[in-house]
């Protein structure tokens, strides 16, 4: 039973800064406040973590990470024409699980870095796989460019404005919104057209 809660330990405390961080700026949050709110000592914090800003970075890689599956899991089924409304609950699902740290990542005005780092990370991808599919279209980075920064302000409106929308009604008003425009430019990207 000790080991169990040592494991989620990292988890009790990544959730106490998050209840924090939804509320005031990472300058203005104390090692303290969150082992209070978490139920630990300051030992414990620092058994984990050497600040507050190494807690905050290993949740975002860890957003990141999933982001990037999500991202290619997306690019697959457009690419092998099985885009339907399915599959993408299934994905945007997945993002339902990050909910809370993506809301407030999408919305917080203190930390800009985790969109321009979250943007690059997706279109990189896209350009790494043009490269793999040999693609050397004239300005593929407009294409990218365009195709990542519509989708991603897709997904933030969804999760700060429209999250009424189920899951499957979010999925549904993508597939209307994008149409086959979003296929053509991944196709594209990928030297497939």
């Amino acid at each position: 039973m000790e080991n169990k809660n040592k494991l989620k330990t990292p988890e009790i405390l990544k959730d106490a800064f998050w209840k924090l961080y939804a509320e005031k700026d990472i300058s203005k949050i104390r090692i303290a406040e969150i082992t209070d709110l978490a139920g630990y000592n300051r030992g414990v914090f620092y058994s984990y973590y050497k600040n507050i800003y190494e807690m905050f970075d290993a949740i975002e890689r860890e957003v990141m990470l999933e982001i990037k599956e999500i991202s290619q899991l997306i690019q697959a089924f457009i690419i092998d024409e099985t885009y339907n409304q399915d599959k993408l609950s299934t994905i945007i699902n997945n993002y339902k699980k990050n909910e809370k740290y993506l809301r407030v990542l999408f919305t917080k005005t203190d930390n800009p870095r985790f969109m321009v780092r979250m943007k690059k990370m997706l279109k990189e991808n896209l350009l790494n796989e043009a490269k793999k599919a040999n693609c050397h279209k004239e300005n593929i980075e407009y294409y990218i460019e365009y195709y990542v920064s519509g989708m991603v302000s897709l997904l933030i409106h969804w999760f700060v404005y429209g999250s009424r929308l189920s899951v499957d009604e979010f999925s549904k008003l993508v597939i209307e919104i994008t149409g086959l425009e979003s296929v053509k430019i991944l196709k594209f990207i990928y030297g497939k057209d």
